[in-house]
């Protein structure tokens, strides 16, 4: 039997993702990136940005979605999507260093692909 979707717990469940990343968040945006958490579908969580180039930028964990407990966090995937046409990246990279300065490396060279 489906539960009915409840906002409330909905909501609350992002509040407490971004706050597992709010040094992540806090990173992007001294970097000039408004990101937020999200989730992509089925609560399968990320970090997303949408660009000013007509491209969204979606942080997940180097080899799945973003782990909701920061303590399970393993390394980090960046991939750059066309807002207008979001299944596959235009751009992808990973790595298995789940440090802040890994993830902002590797956003660095998302914006010089």
């Amino acid at each position: 039997m489906t539960r009915p979707f409840d906002r409330e717990r909905y909501d609350r469940a992002l509040a407490e993702g971004a706050e597992e990343y709010r040094d992540v968040l806090d990173a992007l945006k001294t970097i000039g990136i408004d990101a937020q958490f999200t989730q992509t579908g089925g609560m399968c969580a990320a970090i997303e940005a949408n660009l000013e180039d007509a491209t969204s930028l979606l942080i997940t964990d180097a080899d799945d979605s973003l782990s909701w407990d920061r303590g399970h966090h393993n390394g980090w995937g960046v991939g750059v999507y066309e807002i207008d046409a979001p299944d596959e990246p235009i751009w992808f990279d990973s790595v298995d260093d789940g440090s802040l300065q890994a993830l902002i490396d590797l956003v660095d060279r998302a914006f010089r692909r």
